[in-house]
């Protein structure tokens, strides 16, 4: 995000892009990985999806709206689906972006698509994703540059 001079008022930049919300510390899976795996990597990483990434590459991914959805009724079916490689079970149409991509853009986007997270593909390499929370962490600081309360800036 572009800075502000110290008592300047912030103002919605429509230079800002993804690059600069990005989340870059990604948790990801192989293909060959499970359900169970992504499941317990979104428990002990406070995360809702997990990227399908191989070689790099972004193959699809697995939210938990996908499994809650997706959730059998009897024990037996749940057993299975648990245990379903992430290349079965993950959504293998992932829309991704450019790291500059505009902020009002990926708004854009994610509003015409009903998602929550953009990957962000750079070279064809995934380096990061750009979720609701990123976009509302955007918001917040442009809203109330320089005058950030307090009790804010330790979310941001």
């Amino acid at each position: 995000m572009k800075g502000s001079k110290q008592g300047e008022k912030r103002t919605v930049n429509e230079e800002d892009t993804v690059r600069d919300v990005m989340t870059r510390e990604l948790l990801s899976l192989e293909p060959s990985k499970r359900v169970i795996d992504a499941l317990k990597m979104m428990v002990s990483g406070d995360i809702g999806s997990v990227l399908v990434v191989q070689k790099g590459k972004v193959q699809g991914i697995l939210t938990e709206r996908d499994i809650v959805k997706s959730l059998p009724k009897s024990e037996k079916a749940f057993s299975a689906y648990i245990n379903k490689p992430l290349s079965e079970a993950a959504k293998k149409k992932v829309i991704s972006v450019q790291p500059n991509l505009e902020i009002w853009e990926a708004f854009a986007m994610m509003l015409e698509n009903k998602i929550r997270r953009l990957p962000i593909v750079d070279n064809g390499k995934l380096v990061g994703i750009v979720t609701e929370r990123d976009l509302f962490k955007w918001v917040v600081k442009v809203a109330y540059e320089p005058n950030l309360p307090e009790k804010l800036k330790k979310f941001l």
